[in-house]
């Protein structure tokens, strides 16, 4: 898994009209993302303002003082 930035999102929807990849609380290492645990919510966001929606819904059900209170970003690698 791939580590991006907020704003490497929000250039690849303006530039391609959407991205793919994973959502998931900080302190889940990237190995359980898509694997064993599953632990990452994959999502295709098409729009800046849905962006912002799945980030504040995702953070709101799934972040906690264990997991993690923030939203990175990752995509698989190719």
């Amino acid at each position: 898994m791939l580590r991006q930035h907020k704003n490497t999102v929000k250039a690849a929807i303006r530039k391609e009209g959407y991205w793919t990849g994973f959502l998931v609380a900080n302190k889940v290492h990237p190995a359980h993302i898509n694997g064993l645990w599953c632990l990452g919510m994959k999502v295709k966001i098409t729009s800046l303002e849905e962006l912002e929606n799945i980030i504040a819904k995702y953070a709101y059900y799934n972040c906690n003082n264990e997991l993690g209170n923030r939203v990175p970003f990752y995509v698989q690698q190719k």
